[in-house]
């Protein structure tokens, strides 16, 4: 695999999981918090375990077990530093104008801005791992759906013209294509930068997780259904790894 197979399979797993949230939600009016609720719960888990049982695990492989635990506090700390961006940019966002255009623009400033660690992870395992890349792009592409749906539910009731709803999972995709770009270029560089890479992008990912998409998932719906559901995306991504 080369870096332009690797942008063009980061592209594809946001773009897809994106576009079939939005054509889910226009055809079938998804309204249900429960439902939406355990499809955030089911992609957390998911993501939990591609991290923990597959992601650190190459890393300790590729090279010391402190490079990996250096990278995931580096990747924590770039993690607060995006939620906090999210929140400054997104409070200059739609002041006084219609509030689904400011939630659906905040959420996809979210997700845009995420969506970068994403691609560097994706793009560091395709170079460190080339056999379990397609587990995680599917990972990815199930992971994009509910945020998706999120993202499209605002977005439908300031009834945004559909030609820029259909756009969405294109610039998404780019963003996370360029993400994988650097990732697999990265991994290039030295046989320890890849063990810090993993470790980074690792790190972001579970603090996105713990911090945004879980919480979400409870916010949307606090039941324990969505529980549930968090432990089913955890066996579901064991599987997929096993």
């Amino acid at each position: 695999m080369n870096v332009w197979n690797m942008m063009l399979l980061a592209f594809a797993a946001e773009g897809l999981g994106v576009l079939i949230g939005i054509v889910l939600y226009y055809l079938f009016n998804i309204k249900s918090q429960r439902v939406i609720g355990m499809l955030f719960g089911i992609t957390s888990g998911i993501m939990i375990a591609m991290i923990c049982f597959d992601v650190l695990p190459h890393a300790t492989q590729e090279g010391e077990t402190i490079l990996m635990v250096i990278g995931v506090a580096i990747g924590i700390l770039i993690g607060l530093f995006l939620e906090d961006l999210t929140d400054l940019l997104g409070n200059g966002i739609g002041g006084k104008k219609n509030k689904g255009v400011q939630t659906g623009i905040m959420l996809l400033l979210g997700i845009a801005i995420h969506n970068i660690p994403e691609g560097i992870a994706m793009g560091t395992l395709g170079a460190a791992s080339p056999e379990t890349i397609m587990q995680f792009a599917f990972v990815i592409c199930i992971h994009s759906i509910p945020e998706a749906i999120a993202v499209a539910i605002p977005l439908k009731a300031a009834k945004i013209p559909m030609k820029v709803v259909w756009g969405i999972p294109v610039v998404l995709g780019a963003i996370m294509g360029i993400g994988g770009g650097i990732g697999f270029m990265m991994s290039q560089v030295a046989h320890n930068f890849v063990t810090v890479i993993l470790g980074l992008a690792a790190g972001i990912i579970l603090y996105i997780v713990c911090e945004e998409l879980i919480p979400e998932a409870r916010k949307i719906w606090n039941g324990r259904m969505t529980t549930v559901a968090t432990i089913i995306g955890i066996i579901l991504g064991m599987l997929l790894i096993g």
